[in-house]
């Protein structure tokens, strides 16, 4: 009886030294889940009176990022350290960041226009819109001149910013 009362005792002494062990080094190697990358965000400020908007951004990681729009190009700029930048004086226009391979489309800027005298523009924006939102789309068939140079003109750029 005097056995079975010592291999109770050890049993139950092991049992607790498990529970109250320090993590094994295999267990303590695991690795642990990586944090949610952070959102990046970007917004374009209503025109001054001399069509001049504000591009801010938040979110994105330091270093060279993009930014493009369809009547301006693609031109490139360094992220602070903390993810945020602003850059103004830019012309009124719908702007994109593009960063690391991820594209981040800015909320805000010009709006299509659609008064007679600014088909471009109209076709400039509404290309930008068709292949950012559809690599394969086409320009419209009914499509006016200065629409038709637009439209090729903004679905060029976003080709090379959203489609590349």
């Amino acid at each position: 009886m005097r056995r079975r009362a010592r291999t109770s005792a050890a049993l139950i002494a092991l049992s607790v030294a498990a529970l109250t062990a320090p993590p094994t080094a295999a267990y303590a190697a695991q690795p642990s889940a990586a944090p949610a990358a952070p959102t990046a965000t970007c917004t374009v400020s209503a025109a001054d009176a001399a069509d001049r908007v504000t591009v801010a951004g938040q979110g994105f990681a330091q270093g060279r990022a993009a930014l493009s729009s369809p009547r301006g190009g693609t031109t490139s700029f360094n992220v602070p350290d903390g993810g945020a930048f602003q850059i103004g004086s830019k012309p009124d226009d719908r702007y994109a960041v593009t960063q690391g391979g991820r594209t981040t489309v800015c909320t805000g800027g010009m709006k299509a226009a659609t008064t007679p005298g600014t088909t471009y523009k109209a076709g400039l924006i509404a290309g930008w819109d068709a292949v950012r939102a559809n690599c394969g789309a086409r320009p419209p068939a009914s499509a006016d001149k200065p629409f038709s140079d637009g439209w090729n003109k903004g679905a060029s750029v976003a080709e090379d910013v959203f489609c590349g």
